[in-house]
Order: C-alpha cells, then sequence, then structure tokens
C-alpha cells in the first residue's frame, strides 16, 4: 500500500488569533467572488487534456463539464518554461516586461558572464534552512494580480502554494503573504523571510504531523484500470527514465538508498506524484486556517502543480506513468473543488486553470510514427558552438549567418533585429515577448543572437522529453474558467496567457493596470 495515498484524516489545529482568526469586526461579502484562484497544471498540454480525458471522473471532469473553456490559448512568448509561464500567467504582461525570461539566466559582471537564477534573493533567507539558497521576488519587474488584489484592500489575504519555488513565487509576483514550497531535498514546505518572519502555527502543524504521512511512500503502484490503460502507450518503452526502470510498480529502493532521507525525497520530488497530493493538502489546510474568500474581502489563492512536468520530463506525456499522474490529480482538484464550494461557498470563488507550457512527445517515439524528429548530438551541438566562436570577430551578423546556415537551425535572429522589426516572420515577434539584453539564456544570445532549431528536436540527452521551444506544442495550453456565475462553454476565440491575471481581476472586481499586454476577457464567458 503507498502510504501517501490512503484517506487522510481530518487536522485539529491551535490557530493564534492574531495571525489566522476571525477579522475582529467582519465585513459583509462582497457582491462578486471573495476568492480569487489562479492554478497553474505544470507540463500540461492542451493536447493531454484532452487525450486522457476519458479516466476522469473528479476535479479534471467537473471543469471540462462545467468550465467555460479557451480552445485556442497559447503563450505568445518563445521562452516556454516555469518560471516564465508562471509569471505571465499572473501579472498580464510578457515575458521582456516581467523580465523573468527563463528559469536561469546569465547576466553580464564586468567581463564575465555569472548564471543567476529566475528566483535567487542573496539577501533572502529560508526560515528553518539557512543551507538553502535565499528565495525571493526581487527579479520579476511587475506586480500581479496578487498585488493589485492587495493594494484594494490591504485585508485581503494572499497565499501561493506550489512545490517549485519559481512556481509559488512566480504565481504571488511582487506580492508579500504566505508563500510556501516544497525543497527538493526536504519533506516540509518553507518559505523565506521576504515573507514572514517565522512559520505560522498550522504550516509547522501540517509539516509535523502531514508530511510524514503525504511524503512517505517509496513505492509507485499503478491505480490505471486495465479497461483503460490503451489510452496511454505500452508500459514499456525503452526511451523513458533511465532507460532501465520504465515500468510499474517504481521504487525507491532501486535508485537511492532508503536510509538517505535527503536521496528520498528528491526521488519523490523528481520521479512520483506524490508531491501534488501535499501541495492540494496543504492549500486545503490554508483555506481553514486563514478563512479564505470568508472574511468580507476578495483573497488570492495561488496553487502551482508540478508533477505533471517531472513525469512528462521522465517518462513522456503518453507514457502509463503520466495517465496514472493524472487519474491522481483528477481526484486532487476534485477535494480541492469540493473544499472551494465547502468553506467558501458555490459561486463566491471563481477559478482559472492553465499551463506554464507544453512539451513535445519523446522525439524516438514521434519517429516511430514516421515524424521528423529527434535530439542534436554531441558533435552537432559543438558545431554550433564553433559557428558562434569563428562568427565572432566579425559581429552579431556574421554570427547569424554562420548558425543559419546548419541544417538543424531553422532561423537566427539578431538582437537589432528583434528590436527594430518589422519582424522577420511570427517566430520573431514571439523572441521580442522574450527579449532581453541583459539577461539572456543561451550560448547564442550571450553574442546577441536567438537560434531556432528545427522542430521535434531537442538539444538534450538527459530527459525522456522537454520543452522551451517557440513551436505551438510548447505554447497550446488550456485555458479554463470556473465558478462564481460562469457558465459552461468552449470557444475557439483566439486568446493568450497574457489575458489571465487582467480577465480574473475583471471577474472579481479588481483594478488592472492600464499597461497591460494582456485584455479582459471576462465578456466572452457569456455569464
Amino acid at each position: 500500500m503507498l502510504r501517501s495515498w490512503r484517506p487522510l484524516l481530518p487536522v485539529s489545529l491551535l490557530l493564534g488569533a492574531a495571525a489566522c482568526g476571525p477579522s475582529p469586526e467582519p465585513a459583509a461579502l462582497p457582491e462578486g467572488p471573495s476568492l480569487v484562484v489562479l492554478l497553474v497544471i505544470d507540463q500540461l498540454s492542451a493536447e493531454l487534456l484532452d487525450r486522457y480525458a476519458p479516466v476522469y471522473e473528479g476535479g479534471l471532469r467537473r471543469i471540462l463539464d462545467a468550465g467555460f473553456r479557451f480552445e485556442n490559448a497559447t503563450h505568445d512568448h518563445a521562452s516556454t518554461v516555469t518560471a516564465v509561464g508562471h509569471t505571465t500567467l499572473s501579472t498580464g504582461v510578457y515575458p521582456a516586461r516581467h523580465e523573468i525570461i527563463g528559469n536561469e539566466w546569465f547576466e553580464r559582471e564586468g567581463d564575465e558572464w555569472r548564471s543567476v537564477y529566475s528566483m535567487s534573493d542573496p539577501d533572502a533567507r529560508i526560515l528553518g534552512h539557512p543551507e538553502l539558497e535565499g528565495m525571493g521576488p526581487a527579479n520579476i519587474e511587475r506586480p500581479g494580480i496578487a498585488d493589485w488584489i492587495a493594494a484594494r484592500d490591504p485585508r485581503s489575504r494572499i497565499v501561493s502554494i506550489a512545490k517549485k519555488e519559481r512556481s509559488a513565487i512566480g504565481l504571488s509576483a511582487q506580492a508579500t503573504g504566505d508563500v510556501y514550497w516544497l525543497p527538493e531535498t526536504e519533506a516540509e514546505f518553507v518559505t523565506s523571510d521576504v515573507y514572514m518572519s517565522s512559520y505560522p502555527d498550522w504550516v509547522r502543524d501540517f509539516n509535523r504531523t502531514e508530511m510524514p504521512v503525504l511524503h512517505g511512500a517509496t513505492i509507485w503502484e499503478s491505480i490505471v484500470p486495465p479497461a483503460l490503460a490503451s489510452l496511454s502507450r505500452s508500459d514499456t518503452s525503452r526511451w523513458e527514465f533511465d532507460r532501465e526502470d520504465t515500468t510499474f510498480p517504481h521504487r525507491a529502493s532501486d535508485h537511492v538508498d532508503l536510509s538517505d532521507a535527503h536521496a528520498l525525497n528528491e526521488w519523490r520530488w523528481d520521479y512520483t506524484p506524490f508531491p501534488d497530493r501535499a501541495v492540494v493538502s496543504l492549500v486545503l489546510e490554508a483555506l481553514r486556517a486563514l478563512e479564505l474568500g470568508q472574511r468580507g474581502s476578495v483573497d488570492y489563492l495561488g496553487i502551482g502543480l508540478s508533477q505533471t512536468d517531472r513525469i512528462g520530463h521522465t517518462f513522456g506525456p503518453g507514457s502509463r506513468e503520466q495517465l496514472d499522474n493524472l487519474i491522481r490529480l483528477d481526484a486532487e482538484l476534485g477535494r480541492l473543488f469540493a473544499a472551494l464550494d465547502d468553506q467558501v461557498g458555490p459561486g463566491r470563488w471563481v477559478l482559472a486553470l492553465s499551463a506554464d507550457h507544453g512539451v513535445l512527445e519523446i522525439p524516438e517515439h514521434l519517429a516511430d510514427t514516421g515524424v521528423l524528429a529527434g535530439r542534436l548530438t554531441r558533435a552537432e551541438r559543438g558545431e554550433l558552438a564553433a559557428r558562434i566562436d569563428a562568427g565572432s570577430a566579425g559581429g552579431v551578423w556574421a554570427i547569424r549567418e554562420a548558425v543559419a546556415e546548419l541544417p538543424f537551425v531553422a532561423g537566427a535572429y539578431t538582437f537589432d533585429e528583434i528590436e527594430r522589426g518589422p519582424p522577420a516572420d511570427s517566430f520573431a515577434v514571439l523572441y521580442s515577448h522574450s527579449h532581453s539584453r541583459t539577461r539572456v539564456t543561451s550560448l547564442a544570445a550571450r553574442s546577441g543572437v536567438y537560434v531556432r532549431y528545427q522542430p521535434n528536436f531537442l538539444q538534450t540527452n538527459t530527459a525522456a522529453t522537454t520543452h522551451g521551444s517557440p513551436y505551438y506544442y510548447d505554447r497550446h495550453v488550456p485555458l479554463i474558467f470556473l465558478g462564481a456565475g460562469i457558465r459552461a462553454g468552449v470557444s475557439d476565440e483566439r486568446v493568450a496567457t497574457i489575458d489571465v491575471a487582467p480577465t480574473l481581476a475583471a471577474l472579481a472586481g479588481v483594478a488592472a493596470p492600464e499597461d497591460l499586454d494582456g485584455r479582459p476577457i471576462a465578456a466572452l464567458l457569456g455569464r
């Protein structure tokens, strides 16, 4: 039995009145929704959501049946990675403006380049873990919907919870509040002193009593019903994971020393569905402890669920493991939506579900179906670096011409081309939306050139598959609204992820900045 998946017993929490008790002077609830929820499922492409739709019976089934879905929603920037996607969804502006242009990037420091993690903050400290790198929103250059809500009413409560810090921090943008994430080597949620000086009792109690249960399993067994197994490919695939452990059950003992707690946590964090249940469980505690949406103010709740991404990287989107993960995710979202109805009230909350990016199927599996797909070889990556080096004496245009001749390169653009326009093609527009001269994410960009590789080809051999390209398979994501009077429906209207934050603000009656790149699309919901 997997201990992480048994039913949870109710938890009684002693709450500090000053920290999270009822408001001393309760106010009437606002006329619109009193809780705004932004839910981001990492690497949940629109195609993946549809592929496994027959298995959904819980939250994913509810949102597909009762929500309003935009089928033609995309990220309209080139850098399709986690930190970028979450921050774009929460701020309503392109990465070029919020300036989170990658999960990490290079910045000039004199004559040298230094690597910078997107959410690193050298002035911040992780509470209770001085050995961990400080994290916070110091690199985010724009406020987001959490900030807009807090500016409207100082009593509003801001909560953002995810496994990845770049998800939790990206969803809260510059706002302070209850922002928590799960470090890779630990079995407890943490935050930094950017947000608070000490953990509230409800988080301490959760970490002490619930996390050993939620994060204690050492075996991942399949719960896929045999009748539905054909929705995925065979459980045997030589291109998955380490190309040896590709079938259920997956045992931690095959990969780590079970007596090493940090290694065990890394195995769960990287290769299993378990962390998403922990995130949802902490969210449910936050709903109760902080009385979100129940105190007369409009509150904000950001939720980042990450394991679709980790399992996608390791086993691929078409894998039996991903099917199993989405069955579990469907159940977790069922728990979440039921708690929102029970504690906040039906029609008192509004939620947007989307993803930070899509993903490419494992290229070797695509090749088996006749699609031209593959990976850059070490020799090809070396040739690219050599072309960049050889062309550097002639400047950025010489580099551009040199790399554009390579057969695995589909296009190359200088920074001047990106900035001056008109754009050379639609991809140049996407690069312009992710553009920065001071923060760059690749060797070519350090020389002033963006390189677009051929579609369906990956630059990595360290994962079964990945994302990050400007192609449709990495940009096409779900966008569904649910709750607060939103009717069920489907639209093929062209919308973008920059539209999410202004739309949630409009639905909640919260003023958004006038200079956003996105637009409110609430009128399209037919409420």
